[in-house]
């Protein structure tokens, strides 16, 4: 195929794809977008218009079924051609996971390399179920966008568990807001667990003899699979609402990461642990796959400190945030 066909199907396909992120989105606002001009946006418009790859009504272009299905077929061929697949598997190999799925864009300054994200690992998660099959979800924001792009799974059973209790924190980002909301767009069944993330070990061990509670505990140490965030040891330590020893402590162990109350320094090891309700992080390893969704530059310490060396991961970022991270890597070597 001759570079300069090339460039023109790249070129549809980014606006195809943007229109998709942005969707119902004007010419103008598009066009800024992408930092072209109206003129030649309206003239890319115009082609996936006859195509039948979008259509618009008053609040402005929206993707049709048959775009939908040109942006799927198409995105492989798009990755190949913008380096983005060589560059998820040098991620992979250099940060020992299983896969790395990465979207163009940087999630500290876009919402919709956000969004991008949280598609791309709503596609890869109905890719990885198969049968009957337990899965546990994570509260958190990146999980919270990923459940708004979940599909109905048909012919397959599957429950959905929160993998930990309540933070506390705000309502639509705990694991059981979360949990529910991508059952319901899943069409899956979903139960959900009642109790604040952090109990003592004598309350934990009375409410257990609750049979309701006890039994979504079971579902959540049968679970094959399980999808989190990994979040800023700083960050989450103010939103767990942490006394000010333990974050002294935090920053005395030279914490950097947090996933489900578990903190990790610069070389991924675990320097405290709360005592939380759930998914336990002794049990991560056996499971079949873990999905975890983290982007944008400035996490990028953070990931790195976690991810590296976890088989059973397929970790699904930014440009942006790799970059950073084989940044990091070279000046440590």
């Amino acid at each position: 195929m001759a570079p300069e066909v090339v460039t023109i199907i790249e070129n549809r396909y980014k606006v195809l794809r943007q229109i998709r992120l942005l969707q119902p989105v004007g010419r103008r606002v598009l066009a800024e977008v992408m930092q072209s001009t109206e003129r030649i946006i309206r003239r890319e418009v115009e082609f996936l218009r006859e195509q039948q790859l979008i259509d618009s009504n008053r609040a402005g272009m929206f993707v049709t079924q048959d775009g939908e299905n040109m942006i799927e077929a198409f995105h492989p061929f798009w990755k190949e051609v913008g380096g983005i697949s060589l560059l998820e598997t040098e991620a992979a190999s250099r940060l020992s996971v299983r896969k790395v799925l990465i979207v163009p864009g940087d999630a500290d300054e876009s919402e919709w390399t956000k969004d991008d994200m949280a598609r791309q690992a709503a596609g890869e998660m109905s890719r990885i179920l198969t049968g009957d099959m337990v899965i546990a979800v994570a509260g958190g924001s990146s999980v919270a966008r990923m459940a708004q792009h979940v599909q109905p799974m048909e012919a397959i059973h599957i429950t959905l568990v929160p993998a930990r209790g309540a933070l506390g924190e705000e309502v639509d980002l705990e694991s059981n807001t979360v949990t529910a909301r991508m059952a319901r767009n899943m069409e899956a069944a979903h139960r959900l667990l009642h109790l604040p993330d952090i109990l003592e070990e004598e309350t934990l061990r009375n409410i257990q003899r609750d049979p309701g509670i006890s039994g979504v505990l079971d579902l959540i140490q049968r679970a094959r699979v399980l999808v989190h965030g990994i979040g800023d040891a700083e960050e989450m330590s103010h939103r767990r609402g942490l006394s000010e020893g333990i974050v002294h402590i935090l920053k005395e162990k030279n914490a950097v990461s947090e996933v489900f109350g578990y903190y990790f320094n610069d070389v991924g090891e675990m320097v405290y642990r709360m005592n939380t309700v759930g998914m336990q992080m002794e049990h991560v390893h056996t499971l079949d796959t873990i999905l975890a969704i983290a982007g944008g530059k400035s996490k990028a310490r953070a990931i790195l400190s976690y991810i590296r060396n976890r088989d059973n991961y397929v970790l699904v970022t930014d440009e942006a945030a790799v970059r950073e991270m084989f940044a990091l890597l070279e000046s440590r070597e």
